[in-house]
């Protein structure tokens, strides 16, 4: 933080945690599913059918599959049979059960938030995204029509951290064949993505650890890992940006865009061939 490449590195912290943090819901969805297999559930599970899992644990879908004995009802469940040869039977493991599952729960609405999704889609396929974030602050004005000055507007947010991109949406009305970009701004907190970076990978290892475990490897020639303190599992979410996304775009009737059909499409695009 404070260098010259502060805003690069901000932007590489943050698509290693995207994709990290769908590296680790992954192992965890193969864990779970298919401990004696994980790399073909990992090479079959497509992106929407992962987050449908994450949703299914985070929800306490008790009728998801699973290859284990016990019922997985939470991420505390998930993280009991993670856990389960570190330190079996002590205070720290069963504050490493909790801290981790609590993390975990917390962890996978980012899997779940369609703006970060797109965000993640965005920054890792170069679709013109900018990095830096922006502050969102109101204020009454005296004058109708006159701007508020500076002096008299209330910051409700704001970080120098985030980034900017272009999502294309589908509109719904007439036939669903018309589609509209949106600019979208997002706002971090870098200390944030530090931490969660951190998590993840303490996350992934233990992930690891447990399905060696589960496939003969020894215990005692595995190595789990966390942090010092209780409180580091959560230390995270105690940053916030205050404002996290928004857009400001123009506002369309769909009602009022053109009747568009399939062959009409095709008939615009033979013509200009």
């Amino acid at each position: 933080m404070e260098t010259e490449d502060e805003k690069r590195a901000s932007v590489a912290i943050r698509l290693a945690l995207h994709h990290g943090t769908e590296t680790l819901f992954s192992l965890l969805g193969a864990f779970v599913q298919a401990p004696d297999c994980p790399y073909a559930w990992m090479a079959q599970c497509k992106t929407e059918e992962l987050r449908k899992v994450v949703s299914r644990i985070s929800s306490g879908d008790d009728s998801l599959i699973t290859r284990w004995k016990r019922p997985i009802l939470d991420w505390t469940d998930v993280s009991a049979l993670i856990l389960q040869n570190y330190q079996p039977g002590t205070t720290k493991q069963k504050h490493n059960i909790a801290g981790f599952g609590s993390a975990w729960n917390a962890l996978a609405g980012n899997l779940q938030n369609e703006v970060v999704n797109h965000e993640y889609n965005a920054i890792k396929h170069g679709f013109r995204t900018r990095s830096g974030g922006f502050t969102l602050a109101v204020g009454l004005e005296e004058v109708k029509g006159v701007p508020a000055p500076n002096s008299a507007m209330n910051a409700l947010g704001g970080s120098k951290f985030g980034s900017m991109f272009y999502r294309v949406e589908k509109l719904k009305e007439k036939g669903g064949r018309h589609l509209r970009s949106r600019r979208t701004s997002v706002n971090w907190s870098l200390e944030r993505d530090i931490l969660l970076l951190q998590l993840v990978q303490l996350s992934i290892n233990n992930v690891i650890t447990a399905l060696k475990v589960a496939n003969g490897v020894p215990a005692s020639e595995c190595r789990f890992q966390t942090f010092s303190e209780d409180e580091d599992f959560m230390r995270a979410w105690s940053y916030s940006t205050g404002v996290t996304n928004l857009n400001f775009d123009f506002v369309l009737d769909e009602h009022k865009l053109p009747e568009v059909t399939k062959a009409e499409i095709l008939k615009q695009l033979r013509d200009a061939k």
